[in-house]
């Protein structure tokens, strides 16, 4: 293999190179509106540009601002363009975790003031159209490879050359631009190439061998065709869907020439999210954030027919379904038309719908974000897809009916159908060598014919087609009534397996459907939690705490926070599941966002993004969890930052009692105490903070904070917070 022609696997792997640097270039040419001041250069759009294309085929797009100078902001997730109505758009994230809340629950400011900038961000989505294009520059280098003979052996060069070149085009893919560094993931990106250059050169490469193995296996041979059939009739539905979404977009209001050019990236995002509408697959859209600005935001919601129809009436549904029904009667007359059987026929359809649901799980987008800029701070994820469920439903009624229809539609329109049922006809007796299909003569016949005979011998069975068979019966040959019953039965036993199969898909997802609703209302209520012995909900949350519910228990500025800190003389306390002591009135919560703690009983949860609350019935006091994956920053020096945001607002009169570095559960952690007004404008008490963070293991970083009304707190009896650090577990 490495004594091989590598020039001319070189020249072959310039198509997809070419490729990738042709589309950089061409996205890199606007400037985005820095009209009067441009900040990000054309080399630095180029890099940026190249980092958005390699996700193609499985590179990243990562942000990092390290609390530096920047005309950027922040954020730690993963999103995509939305122009494909499958995508989050910028500028809504949700799901903070780990730091204080700011309506009226303490502390939310995350962020620099000024310009200044600190996080993490990153943008995820898989530009349909650079795959696709990517796929067919290797499709054609492979074949100048085939045309001069070569072997499996440069598809192995071919694929080597083009890591390298994406490897190496994702190293510089990675500008740094006013302290904002920009990450492609390159080695994800070199994989992922690898991967698809290897099966598309060696699928070229090997066709022939790969034909002469499937003459030999008329099963595969037949599966590889209805694969081929699936392939082509999708393309030909998605051209249809793209051009259909591509002249909406292009008609919306705000969409000029740059963002038409962007659109042209993700167009068969825009296909299959077009697809979905139109066979009555919803775009779901689920933001969870919490921004120093608006506060905490959870929304839910989805687009489809009835929303087509509230913003562009009735004629747009009407549309709609048509745009649907023809997509769908393409992928079965095409199934019906190219194929040898109806078992080929079940498999095409059954081809189409996988590669339906495929690409509509990898069209959605979702945005994650976790920093801050100026006076604009917060963390939070969004998502923007269609409905892999929905998809699985919708596409079984559409695609099946499809199916099933698909030779009646074309015996409608004149055109014979391979797979329409045929009566079995009885083996033709053997062709003498003086005309075909001629009676053969035996010594009993007579010596002339009868008067019925005919003048002249029929003719030869006639192929029109290599997927088309049609079967002349012979002259005096009847049917077999038994053969024809067989084949009623045969068929009566498809349709009630068809029949049958799809209930079983409609019953099992609507099912699952309510399963998985009734888990999610469940896992808010309190029997989804471990409660602990009897004996532990005496109804005295007031009474005096034990001894060692102490400050001293409380993470110190040196010493680790550990459950053996409170020991318990009390019978009637029961135990965490970490072994630290229970205090009477305290219960365990077995958390759904995967820890446990112990709080008072009677207080509610609440969700907010990734930050959970559990507050008390009466209102101002709350511990609060907070969770932050993969955190660009030690816990330390994020309240470094918190806290320099609130001396940068002096009417929250902020005053800090402690700030320092710990050890929590082993792990480097930070313990922060300050009081101060959430609420200046609305004439707010002041609210005693105390927050304890660490990052775990695996990245993660978990913050455990106690808030309340600063006149009545008291160290002494700070009980919530003592108990909350000494039974919280991660899961």
């Amino acid at each position: 293999m490495f004594r091989g022609d590598w020039l001319a696997a070189a020249k072959a792997a310039a198509w997809p190179a070419g490729l990738l640097l042709a589309l950089a270039v061409v996205l890199a040419i606007p400037s985005y509106g820095q009209d009067d001041e441009v900040v990000v250069g054309w080399s630095d759009r180029l890099r940026i540009a190249l980092a958005m294309l390699l996700q193609g085929f499985g590179g990243g797009f990562e942000v990092k601002a390290a609390g530096g100078s920047s005309p950027f902001g922040s954020g730690s997730g993963s999103g995509s363009d939305s122009g494909s109505g499958s995508g989050s758009s910028g500028g809504i994230f949700g799901g903070g975790g780990g730091y204080p809340d700011t309506s009226g629950a303490g502390p939310s400011d995350y962020g620099d003031s000024g310009i200044d900038a600190m996080g993490a961000a990153s943008l995820s989505v898989v530009p349909l159209t650079v795959t696709l294009l990517w796929i067919g520059a290797l499709y054609v280098g492979a074949r100048m490879l085939r045309t001069r003979g070569a072997g499996l052996e440069a598809a192995v060069r071919l694929s080597l050359l083009v890591t390298g070149v994406v490897l190496v085009l994702g190293l510089f893919a990675q500008p740094e631009i006013a302290g904002v560094a920009v990450s492609s993931s390159p080695l994800l990106a070199a994989l992922g190439a690898l991967a698809i250059s290897l099966a598309v050169t060696c699928g070229v490469l090997q066709r022939d061998d790969l034909a002469a193995w499937l003459a030999q296996r008329p099963a595969a041979r037949s599966t590889v065709r209805a694969l081929g059939t699936a392939v082509r009739a999708l393309g030909a539905v998605l051209a249809l869907c793209s051009l259909v979404g591509f002249v909406a977009y292009a008609n919306a209001d705000d969409v000029d020439g740059t963002a038409m050019l962007v659109a042209l990236a993700i167009l068969p995002n825009i296909g299959f999210a077009v697809l979905g509408l139109s066979w009555g697959v919803p775009v779901e859209y689920d933001v969870q954030g919490q921004f120093s600005a608006i506060g905490s935001s959870t929304e839910h919601g989805s687009f489809g027919l009835p929303e087509i129809n509230d913003v562009w009436g009735g004629g747009a549904v009407a549309g709609a379904l048509a745009l649907g029904a023809v997509c769908a009667l393409t992928l079965g007359v095409w199934a019906a038309r190219r194929s040898a059987d109806r078992r080929e026929q079940l498999l095409a359809g059954g081809f189409s719908l996988g590669l339906v649901l495929l690409f509509t799980g990898v069209s959605g987008v979702s945005a994650d974000f976790a920093g801050g800029l100026a006076d604009f701070g917060g963390q939070g994820t969004s998502e923007f897809a269609p409905s892999v469920p929905d998809a699985l439903l919708f596409g079984l009624l559409w695609v099946g009916a499809a199916t099933f229809l698909g030779p009646y539609v074309l015996r409608m329109v004149g055109q014979q159908a391979a797979v329409l049922p045929v009566l079995p006809v009885p083996p033709v007796p053997a062709v003498p060598a003086h005309g075909p299909l001629a009676t053969p003569v035996t010594p009993a016949a007579p010596a002339t014919p009868p008067a019925t005979a005919p003048a002249t011998p029929p003719a030869a069975p006639y192929v029109a087609d290599p997927h088309t068979v049609h079967l002349a019966a012979a002259p005096g040959v009847a049917h077999d009534p038994a053969a024809t019953a067989a084949a009623a039965e045969r068929k009566r036993k498809v349709l009630v397996w068809t029949a049958t199969l799809t209930a079983a898909f409609v019953i099992g997802g609507g099912a699952t459907a309510g399963a998985l609703l009734l888990k999610k209302n469940d896992d808010e209520s309190d029997q989804a939690q471990n409660k602990p012995p009897a004996a532990s909900q005496s109804p005295t949350p007031k009474q005096d705490p034990p001894a060692s519910a102490s400050p001293s228990a409380s993470p110190s500025d040196s010493a680790p926070v550990s459950p053996a800190a409170t020991p318990s003389t009390n019978p009637a306390q029961s135990q965490s599941p970490g072994g630290a002591a229970l205090p009477a009135g305290f219960v365990v919560k077995r958390d759904p966002a995967g820890f446990t703690v112990g709080v008072m009983d009677g207080w509610k949860r609440r969700q907010a993004g990734s930050q959970i609350f559990y507050e008390a019935p009466t209102g101002g006091s709350y511990i609060q969890i907070g969770i932050v994956k993969n955190t660009p920053m030690s816990s330390y020096e994020n309240f470094l930052g918190l806290e320099k945001k609130h001396l940068e607002t002096p009417e929250t009169d902020y005053q800090r009692s402690r700030l320092a570095q710990n050890t929590y559960q082993g792990r480097p952690g930070a313990l922060w105490e300050f009081t101060h007004i959430p609420e200046p404008d609305q004439g707010g008490l002041r609210r005693h903070v105390i927050d304890q963070a660490f990052v775990a293991a695996d990245g993660t970083e978990y913050a455990i904070l106690a808030a309340g009304r600063a006149d009545l707190w008291d160290a002494n009896r700070d009980v919530v917070f003592s108990t909350a650090i000494n039974t919280f577990k991660a899961n």
